[in-house]
């Protein structure tokens, strides 16, 4: 097993409560045991993936990949705020493989990436989505250690996120900040810089893109847009924020808004699953 993996692997039981099914982590990747906190979605699984380090260096090669079978309901986040700590090596790395079954959800919204100065982070988040499943995921980046005066001191922030359907790719979107470089040299309107994509193949997409305009113009200190993914399979969003609180909070409203279009609550009442 190699040193920072974490594999997941989630199926929902008989009473529609979505379990870990295979797990296999390795420092520096920790993950909780699955917690319920939605009575809304009373069998949707939350796990948190905790890093005893403290952050990512830039000697770390950390591999992520989470697998949610049918009927599964996952959401996947972070303890904190990752920070990207600046030393010697190539830079900190990240490779997050996902699939998403038929019928199930996954829900993936780590923490803000904060880049410390003259410190390096690349990664590329792979997500293939099958036929009926849904797929909800959140990135965001800061402009470095903003309380500390820090802005734009980083080396690089390279991103990558290839989007498949059924095996086949239908988008990608590739995001390079490199402030040492002069591209760019600054972030549009704010200190933070964020993505949102709601995949859902096969369902009402022009449905999902009104309710995640509005969720949009709801959100001051925040600007962005929304649009249609190609081959109508969802809607991918990129804003920016002036402020911690306006991501925060555009990113709650994001997912409220699609969670809402695409994932109807069950009927089962929350005692009467597990």
């Amino acid at each position: 097993m190699l040193p920072g993996e974490l594999t997941v692997e989630v199926v929902a039981d008989a009473a529609g409560r979505t379990r870990t099914a295979t797990l296999r982590q390795s420092y520096p990747q920790r993950v909780t045991a699955p917690m319920y906190c939605d009575p809304d979605y009373p069998g949707a699984a939350l796990l948190c993936v905790q890093s005893p380090s403290g952050g990512a260096f830039p000697d770390d090669d950390l591999r992520t990949a989470v697998r949610v079978r049918r009927g599964g309901h996952l959401r996947l986040t972070t303890q904190a705020a990752t920070a990207v700590f600046a030393g010697d090596g190539p830079g900190a790395r990240h490779r997050v493989d996902v699939t998403v079954d038929p019928t199930a959800v996954l829900e993936y919204f780590p923490g803000t990436v904060i880049p410390h100065t003259d410190s390096a982070l690349r990664q590329r988040v792979d997500v293939d989505v099958a036929a009926g499943g849904v797929y909800l995921g959140w990135e965001a980046v800061a402009a470095g250690r903003i309380a500390h005066g820090e802005r734009f001191g980083y080396a690089c922030y390279d991103t990558a996120l290839v989007l498949r359907v059924d095996g086949a790719v239908v988008a990608r979107d590739r995001q390079v900040i490199a402030p040492a470089t002069g591209y760019p040299a600054h972030l549009v309107d704010g200190d933070y810089l964020a993505t949102f994509v709601a995949a859902a193949p096969g369902r009402d997409v022009e449905a999902v893109l009104r309710r995640v305009r509005a969720a949009l113009d709801e959100v001051p200190g925040c600007h962005g847009g929304a649009s249609p993914l190609p081959a109508d399979t969802g809607v991918f969003v990129r804003l920016t924020a002036e402020a911690a609180p306006a991501l925060h909070h555009a990113r709650e409203l994001l997912f409220t808004a699609a969670r809402n279009q695409l994932v109807p609550k069950p009927e089962r009442c929350a005692k009467n699953v597990g």
